[in-house]
């Protein structure tokens, strides 16, 4: 809906509520009174001696009354004690029966019903200031519940005492019980239909605040509340219910609701238009504003509790009512240019703020006290009509700021997306750069291995050439099977390490192919036992192989060549063990031949190398050689 349509509506409807409000003031009134009895009886007036607070003085003394349109009203009438008397004659069709005496707005009222012969029928006491334990439990503060004969004529003599500032309204109406609850019914459920919808708008902005943890929802939830207990305070229930015993503290509570109310919309329009961007100059003035407010609260209070003067509080409500409206109409027009169409609501709500304070202003104006049961109602309605229209705008608000986030969330994944596009790309480059150069070093490696094994297997083939040429004598041939022998061993590991694709082989494995090959050339019979024990699927690295392959072939190239020289042993034998703990490694080699006194000077060199070699790969070495030779490996580390 377009925001001129809106403004329009808004003005029709609030020019339809101060065009028609008199009138249906008025038919409500003229309703009521086609239902007043007795009503040709003129009110007397007369004030209270300070001698005289008897009721029978004034009854016995008619002369001290004039009639109430010639008696002169004083400044002080607010202040002191009047008498009324008026004379009760049913109309003909009436019948014997209980009646409701009413009136508005008085504070302090006694009643005194005498009979044609001058006897007292029934007192009562009520009045809007009247401690509940003094009011009949039938009557109200607002009426009496008196029984007529429909034949009798009474005098009713008025005690009254009104102490809340303005000039009290002696409007004394006899009406049948049915018709008064009919009028009295009506404005209940006026009452409660406004409450009702109040209290669904608390509950709704309440649930609304905890969905969405807008700001905004809990100043409209306080506005809300506190106009709620305005108009309920206005009520003679909420005194019942709440100060039965103290009614002027009720009824000083009813200015600081609705200065409460203020400042709760004052805040709400800081908060929704971001006001400290948007006019510095403005927002300091809400400030100022809502400081005096907060005093006129404070004093009003005072004012009304300690010296009863409600009119000069009045006065003070409707001064700020006047304020507001300057302050509001110059906000509007300066910032509607820097506001979204979101914001924009707020001062639709405003427009309705504007008028409802004029319809009050006026109220108090033409009606002053008797405005009363009137201001509850359409302050209701007024406050209705706001926040429906701020909810409105709150939630176009909230509906464009999610737009806002998705778009804003969609940019940034796109944003992302790219990002992540390009990364991958990156990514997938380096990683064919990375497979090429894997494949380049896997030639390498390929070729460095294929490199190694030939050259190995060139010097094993040299040594081989070497035996079978010129020098084919044992004496010249063992050293170069040793030769051989160890460079098998180096040929082994770098075979294990080329089939199994890593730096690590098992080291059962290395140790089985070992003793077989030794064995092969060696002892070809198989006639000395060889014992193996070792662990399976024990990985080591290349590190501890190479040094661990030289040692064990070392030691049994020494067994074959030297534990056994000759045939007279029964049982030869030779036993390897590696075993594994949680501390480090121990490997035992030891056979059953001869041994020595003394280490061998033909052995000499590889004893030496295996001592080097344990060294190398952190090790301690300790050799026994006297019932045969017997030596025990401890690596620190796990080999």
């Amino acid at each position: 809906m377009k925001p001129n349509i809106i403004v329009s509506l808004l003005l029709l409807l609030c020019i339809a509520t101060i065009r028609f409000g008199r009138d249906a003031i008025s038919a409500n009134n003229m309703s009521a009174k086609k239902t007043y009895l007795a009503t040709e009886s003129t009110i007397l007036i007369a004030k209270e001696k300070e001698d005289h607070t008897q009721p029978i003085y004034y009854y016995n003394n008619p002369q001290l009354f004039s009639p109430l349109s010639q008696f002169n009203r004083d400044i002080n009438q607010n202040k002191d004690i009047y008498w009324l008397r008026k004379n009760i004659y049913l109309h003909a069709n009436a019948s014997t029966g209980n009646y409701v005496l009413s009136f508005d707005n008085l504070t302090f009222v006694d009643l005194t019903l005498f009979d044609l012969k001058g006897n007292i029928v029934d007192t009562k006491k009520a009045g809007l200031f009247r401690k509940s334990a003094a009011v009949s439990s039938n009557d109200g503060r607002d009426h009496f519940i008196i029984h007529l004969d429909a034949k009798t004529p009474y005098t009713a003599l008025f005690r009254v005492r009104h102490i809340k500032g303005y000039t009290p309204i002696y409007d004394f109406n006899l009406q049948t019980q049915l018709d008064y609850l009919k009028k009295t019914q009506r404005m209940k459920i006026v009452h409660a239909f406004m409450e009702g919808a109040i209290i669904v708008l608390l509950l709704y902005v309440a649930f609304a605040w905890l969905v969405s943890r807008y700001r905004p929802y809990i100043w409209i939830f306080f506005f809300l509340l506190f106009i709620g207990f305005y108009s309920y305070a206005l009520q003679n229930q909420f005194i019942d219910v709440f100060f039965p015993n103290n009614p002027q503290l009720a009824w000083s509570l009813v200015s600081v609701f609705r200065n409460l109310a203020r400042i709760s919309f004052l805040i709400l329009c800081i908060d929704f238009l971001n006001l400290r961007k948007i006019s510095l100059l403005y927002y300091k003035l809400i400030l100022c504003i809502i400081t005096i407010i907060a005093a006129g609260a404070l004093f009003n209070f005072l004012n009304n509790f300690y010296f009863a003067n409600y009119k000069q509080s009045n006065w003070i409500n409707l001064s700020m009512g006047v304020i507001y409206t300057l302050y509001f109409t110059n906000l509007f027009i300066s910032i509607w240019k820097k506001i979204d169409k979101m914001q924009r609501f707020l001062v639709y709500s405003g427009v309705f703020l504007l008028f409802g304070i004029i319809v009050l202003i006026y109220l108090g104006l033409a009606f002053k006290e008797q405005a009363i049961q009137y201001v509850s109602m359409l302050t209701q309605f007024f406050v209705l009509c706001i926040t429906m229209v701020l909810l409105i705008g709150i939630r176009l608000k909230l509906r464009k700021t999610e737009l806002d986030h998705h778009k804003s969330t969609e940019f940034i994944v796109e944003e992302r997306t790219n990002e992540l596009k390009k990364a991958n790309d990156a990514l997938y480059e380096q990683q064919i750069q990375l497979l090429q150069k894997n494949r380049y070093i896997e030639t390498l490696i390929d070729e460095v291995n294929h490199r190694v094994k030939n050259n190995l297997q060139l010097l094993y083939s040299l040594g081989s050439l070497y035996k079978i040429g010129d020098h084919q004598d044992m004496q010249h041939n063992q050293p170069i099977q040793s030769m051989q022998d160890r460079i098998h061993a180096m040929m082994l590991v770098n075979q294990l390490l080329v089939y199994n694709q890593n730096s690590q082989l098992k080291l059962n494995i290395l140790v089985i192919e070992t003793v077989n090959y030794l064995r092969q050339i060696h002892d070809p019979e198989s006639s000395i036992l060889v014992d193996v024990d070792i662990a399976q699927d024990w990985l080591i690295s290349t590190n501890s192989s190479i040094p661990l392959a030289l040692i064990i072939t070392e030691l049994l190239t020494n067994s074959y060549k030297y534990a056994f020289p000759n045939k007279s042993f029964t049982k030869p034998m030779i036993h390897l063990s590696i075993i594994k703990n949680n501390v480090g490694t121990t490997m035992r080699f030891e056979d059953n031949g001869v041994g020595a006194s003394t280490i061998l000077s033909k052995a000499s060199f590889g004893i030496g190398l295996v001592q080097d070699l344990t060294r190398q790969i952190k090790g301690k070495l300790t050799i026994s050689h006297h019932t045969g030779f017997q030596y025990l490996f401890e690596f620190n580390n796990i080999i």
